[in-house]
């Protein structure tokens, strides 16, 4: 197995086809019928996280239309990190900013628009770079801005030095064949090529002195967001002086410089921290090499932009061509969904298809939008609305879709899959281990198959890489120290309790799940009723730790509490 991660296993084993789907078998059946008729409803999917919901979405459309179906299928939903350097005009001045820091001004300081975890913002004095229809790198005006929460982002390593972060569904373009495409960045190989520019692009002339500049310079800085408004000569004697300076650059400098020295016409690339500029260019565009693509889990903030006319703006480290992505607001759904319905349908299918993911997060007011679109447009469009919480979904829509319910994976279905994977990629591993990512995943094929890759990369994957990677105790350690408690042996259970929160760094609330997942479990031998006992406790424990309670006061509260049971159980046989 190669050390680089070439592409995210979960994309790269990704089912194509609705033949490759595993498990749903009832639902891929119906979803053939429409792809032999070459006609359908609009659809519901619905169901726990990681059961192919949206996999069956792009099969069915792939099906539907062939290779190239993206592009009679519109996504609604991604988004960039908050710490995403952007170079953006404002009040006719150029400042290169944190995306995250423009966005939360501009929706902090008036009333967005909300829908679920999403928040949409409109704006009218915001410019950014972006590409004409001829290839042209231009500014062009922003109309809306976006903030929401995202569970995982990938972090995209650059061969030219820099990184980008996004979402894995964010659109990006990258040159195959000698044209631009549109890629989701979860598809994006060790190689691939994304698009940046290289063009001398003029700003405001300030006409002044600048011997100030050229001193901050020279003592290791690129100056202040001023440098961005030079001219193009100017900007040229600060980035050779820059050169001339052997004393390392702060991050934040060298990033500033990469793009001074891509709108003054020079390539930039970024050594760990030294700037380094290439040979003057004034073709436009150029291609930069994907080094890494690496999925990053965590609950984060993410943000996006509108450009219309283009569809598309310059962000990164190093300026990178993004698409247009999460475009949920009411207005813009609107805008965003005649426009598509607009053009021109696939031969031999009467429709193109919308999709739009996490459907249960939006309001009851932008649904009732959302109903109105699937009214006017329905003669050249479908919709296929994804769901975790279908009862959150109004009436009005539901009645209009036909409705699919994913379940959860089987365990043969899931550890079957492993094994294949596994197997392709060369990977050792013991079967314990297969068991104990089913256990952990629940049913989550997507988490499933991450917790594979993840633990492939420590060597062999064992029942203990498996856990390692995911931060959870081992099962029987959670039940050894349940067990000493209910013994009576109320000290060394707090021992236990205290390792598990050292060694393995685990929050108090971790440790609860961990708890209950054991109660239910087959291996604790316990009564019945002293099982909801435990169980009701335990959620009296977790209500105080959500309530920001110390873990280590509340947790061993619980175990003394425990051994309490204990010895009442003790007395009862």
């Amino acid at each position: 197995m190669s050390s680089a991660l070439e592409i995210l296993w979960v994309e790269k084993y990704r089912p194509r086809t609705l033949d490759e789907i595993v498990n749903q078998k009832e639902i891929v059946e119906r979803l053939k019928q429409f792809v032999k008729e070459k006609n359908m409803p609009h659809l519901l999917f619905a169901g726990p996280p990681g059961t192919g919901k949206t996999t069956a979405a792009h099969a069915l459309a792939h099906d539907l239309y062939g290779e190239n179906y993206k592009q009679y299928m519109l996504e609604l939903n991604a988004s960039v990190t908050g710490d995403t350097p952007i170079l953006v005009k404002k009040g006719g001045q150029v400042k290169l900013v944190r995306i995250g820091d423009i966005i939360d001004y501009y929706i902090d300081s008036q009333e967005p628009v909300r829908m679920g975890n999403s928040e949409y913002a409109r704006v009218g004095d915001l410019e950014v770079l972006s590409l004409d229809p001829s290839r042209g790198v231009t500014w062009r005006r922003v109309s809306l801005v976006m903030r929401h929460r995202a569970k995982a982002y990938l972090a995209i390593k650059l061969r030219g030095g820099g990184s980008l972060k996004l979402t894995g569904n964010h659109s990006v373009y990258i040159k195959r064949g000698g044209s631009l495409r549109l890629v989701n960045a979860s598809e994006l190989r060790v190689g691939d090529k994304l698009i940046s520019f290289s063009k001398p692009i003029p700003t405001t002339t300030l006409m002044e002195d600048l011997s100030g500049s050229l001193l901050t310079i020279a003592r290791g800085g690129m100056g202040s967001n001023r440098v961005f408004n030079y001219s193009i000569r100017e900007r040229e004697e600060i980035l050779y002086a820059s050169m001339d300076e052997s004393k390392p650059m702060e991050r934040e400098q060298v990033i500033r410089g990469a793009w001074l020295a891509r709108i003054t016409g020079y390539r930039s690339y970024i050594r760990e921290d030294t700037l380094e500029l290439g040979k003057e260019s004034n073709d436009g565009l150029e291609e930069i090499e994907v080094e890494n693509v690496e999925l990053v889990e965590g609950d984060v903030k993410v943000y996006d932009i509108s450009v219309p006319g283009s569809e598309n703006f310059f962000a990164g480290e190093i300026p990178v061509l993004l698409h247009n992505s999460d475009e949920r607001g009411i207005n813009v759904i609107r805008e965003k969904v005649k426009e598509f319905a607009r053009s021109r349908t696939p031969p031999g299918v009467p429709f193109k298809i919308i999709l739009l993911d996490e459907a249960d997060n939006m309001t009851a007011d932008a649904q009732q939008a959302l109903r109105r679109l699937m009214e006017l447009f329905t003669a050249s469009t479908r919709f296929i609305l994804i769901a975790n919480y279908p009862s959150k979904i109004i009436d009005p829509i539901q009645s209009r879709c036909a409705f699919f319910r994913f379940t959860p994976l089987k365990k043969e279905d899931v550890i079957n899959r492993l094994k294949y994977i596994a197997d392709q990629e060369g990977v050792d591993y013991d079967e314990e281990a297969l068991e104990a990512i089913y256990e952990i995943s629940e049913g989550d094929m997507r988490k499933a198959i991450n917790i594979l890759q993840s633990s492939a990369y420590l060597g062999r994957v064992s029942v203990d890489t498996v856990y390692k990677v995911v931060g959870m105790a081992r099962p029987h350690e959670v039940r050894e120290m349940l067990q000493a408690a209910l013994n009576g042996n109320f000290t060394a259970a707090r021992e236990m309790l205290r390792k598990l929160m050292i060694e393995y760094g685990l929050s108090g609330t971790d440790i609860v799940r961990q708890i209950h997942r054991e109660i239910f479990g087959q291996e604790l031998k316990l009564p019945e009723d002293v099982r909801v006992l435990i169980a009701d406790y335990l959620g009296e424990i977790h209500f105080r730790l959500v309530e920001g309670s110390d873990d280590d006061i509340q947790l061993s509260a619980f175990l003394a509490w425990l051994s309490h049971v204990g010895k009442s159980l003790a007395l009862r046989s």
